[in-house]
């Protein structure tokens, strides 16, 4: 059986939106990639621009919703001249996943300090815990502020998570770490490093399967268990091999 060979690229559907149809053609899979960033502000002032678009962007996404999220709304909003907001956003969804960026980035940093911050009476499952409730509260919040881009971006990752293409670090590259050091008395598992693997795994691929197929167990009061329950049996047997 032949293999396909992904082709990522940069695909436009109408009314500026990315499409989400993939395309077989001659034995090769066509990828459509999120939006990305004209280029990336060097000097101080394209900085200050850049960083004023996003937190102008945000505030509208925030208050007003993705729809009332126009080039016009954003101009009016931040100051900005449209010629100038193009300089560095091709494209309102390269703006919004440059602001999905950062969060995802800052919500990396907090996670690691909630982690080494939690009290000496916290536990492994009380770390996990945390790690599941906060991550999948952060998927739910997004996939409300702009469904479309938050599938699209969890089929992407998952193309990079299994390299397909090329590789990115994710957030819980870090988090996994992190907990396995924080309660490092409570992982049990002999084999540590195959452990750690399958629980990266496990919290990467499953939170982004359920953006993609069942969106309604994101907030379901018992995912966050039966999730914390998996992976801290995971890191607690004594029998692996």
């Amino acid at each position: 059986m032949s293999r396909r060979t992904p082709v990522p690229q940069s695909h436009e559907g109408r009314a500026g939106k990315p499409s989400l149809e993939q395309g077989v053609q001659d034995n090769v899979l066509r990828v459509a990639l999120p939006a990305r960033p004209r280029k990336r502000p060097r000097q101080a002032r394209s900085i200050a621009l850049v960083a004023a678009l996003k937190k102008a962007g945000c505030d509208i996404l925030e208050t007003e919703g993705r729809e009332a999220l126009s080039i016009y709304r954003l101009s009016e909003y931040s100051g900005v001249a449209i010629s100038s907001i193009y300089e560095y956003y091709p494209t309102i969804e390269a703006l919004i996943g440059a602001i999905f960026d950062d969060y995802r980035a800052n919500a990396r940093l907090e996670t690691i300090a909630s982690i080494r911050a939690l009290p000496q009476t916290a536990t492994l499952y009380d770390g996990i815990e945390m790690v599941l409730s906060t991550g999948l509260a952060s998927l739910h919040r997004w996939l409300q502020i702009d469904s479309d881009l938050s599938v699209r971006t969890a089929f992407y990752g998952e193309l990079v998570r299994l390299e397909v293409i090329k590789p990115e670090q994710f957030w819980t590259s870090m988090v996994i770490p992190a907990l396995v050091e924080r309660f490092s008395d409570e992982v049990l598992v002999r084999d540590r490093e195959k452990a750690g693997y399958l629980a990266y795994q496990a919290v990467t691929a499953l939170p982004r399967a359920l953006v993609i197929e069942r969106p309604d167990y994101l907030t379901s009061s018992d995912t966050v268990r039966m999730l914390t329950r998996m992976l801290h049996a995971l890191l607690t047997t004594t029998d692996a091999e």
